[in-house]
């Protein structure tokens, strides 16, 4: 194979994997265009099995975003009463959401039940 075409098929290959990584974002939010998205309070990532920060504070109204560093899938299931959950993030993947009440959030990945964290929700001052 030529030094070229290789050259065209990686390019190919990575475009590919953009488009796929872009897809498998996902958010709670309900916006149109990227104009009406939340401003990210804060993040946390996900590495070597554990989430950093484990303990995340923001604002009510304010936007956490997870995104998974890891070589392995994740998820993120938070504690009842929530049914909040993120899906699957496999390598690479983010999720947002955005808080709309104060409180106490602890949440936990079900595939690896010992990563755990949580976010403090600041009523707005």
């Amino acid at each position: 194979m030529t030094c070229t075409r290789f050259t065209k098929l990686l390019v190919a290959a990575l475009f590919a994997l953009v488009a796929v990584a872009g897809t498998s974002c996902s958010t709670t939010s309900n916006t149109s265009s990227s104009d009406d998205q939340p401003a990210i309070a804060a993040t946390v990532h996900i590495k070597d099995g554990e989430f950093d920060p484990r303990e995340t504070d923001i604002e009510v109204g304010g936007s956490v975003m997870w995104i998974n560093d890891d070589v392995s899938s994740h998820d993120l299931k938070f504690v009842a009463p929530n049914t909040l959950t993120s899906g699957v993030l496999k390598p690479a993947a983010s999720w947002v959401h955005t808080f709309s009440a104060a409180g106490t959030y602890d949440y936990y990945c079900d595939f690896h039940n010992t990563m755990k964290g949580s976010v403090v929700v600041q009523p707005t001052p």
